[in-house]
């Protein structure tokens, strides 16, 4: 599969770039709904994103190269070749989440209450970063067999040059990228429900809606890589961070009960 899509003028259009291009577009026109149902400032959340964005690409490609430093370490160069995809969602989020919690501090806002608002622009790049992993082939799934006995069974065909080592000889691999991307989606659907809910009714602590969003989004990430192709026994280290999220945000959630709602830091 080709990395590019095109040019303009000369230049490339890398497949990644695009996709990460149209998340965070959307991400905002999102983000301008929730600040409308919370009756928040849409500027501040744009300073937000002003500084989340390069802070969470920068983050997030450190954590890629941190976990596959292998692949980068006979040509460090490559690292600066982001354009061509390769991010860690948990690296991202941590740069995301420092922006945030930095403007808010500067600014004096909640930041709890603006975790809420800015959530379900994050569960929209989440699902957009599964589709990517589909498309550009980068989450493999378990090989099916080369007879396949049923035409209709949903399939993934993996070029060869996609194809980990010791599996060039499988054609088809279960699609696991994609049944992550569909549930990924149904995260961000009830991540939206909740917030007309939490918006309109207040039916919660702050920050408790973006917990549990993000709970159960590492959840489905832990679940699904039990179906990713892996040449190793035991849990990987996607499914052990996914973990360590779940716990992290079970403890916040729980701690979160007992808070005042209308605190300036809830």
């Amino acid at each position: 599969m080709s990395m590019t899509i095109g040019s303009i003028g000369g230049i490339p259009m890398y497949l990644f770039g695009s996709i990460a291009a149209v998340g965070i577009l959307l991400g905002l026109m999102l983000t301008r709904w929730t600040t409308w149902l919370y009756d928040e400032s849409f500027p501040f959340a744009v300073d937000v994103a002003l500084w989340g964005i390069p802070l969470g690409l920068i983050f997030g490609r450190i954590g890629h190269v941190l976990r596959f430093w292998e692949f980068f370490a006979d040509d460090p160069v490559k690292i600066m070749y982001f354009w061509e995809g390769g991010f860690s969602p948990y690296g991202a989020g941590i740069g995301f989440v420092a922006a945030l919690f930095l403007c808010c501090k500067k600014e004096g806002e909640s930041f709890w209450r603006w975790m809420d608002v800015m959530v379900p622009a994050v569960s929209l790049m989440l699902v957009l970063y599964a589709f990517s992993g589909f498309f550009l082939q980068m989450t493999v799934g378990m090989p099916l067999p080369l007879d396949i006995p049923n035409d209709d069974a949903l399939a993934e065909y993996v070029e060869y040059s996609y194809r980990p080592s010791g599996f060039e000889g499988y054609e088809y691999f279960k699609p696991v990228a994609l049944y992550q991307t569909g549930l990924m989606g149904i995260v961000f659907l009830l991540t939206i429900i909740m917030t007309i809910f939490q918006a309109r009714g207040n039916i919660m602590n702050a920050g408790r809606l973006a917990l549990m969003s993000i709970f159960l989004a590492a959840l489905v990430r832990f679940g699904c890589g039990f179906f990713y192709l892996a040449t190793k026994p035991g849990l990987h280290m996607g499914q052990i961070a996914a973990l360590i999220v779940m716990t992290a945000c079970a403890v916040l959630f729980i701690a979160r009960r007992g808070v005042k709602k209308w605190s300036v830091y809830r």
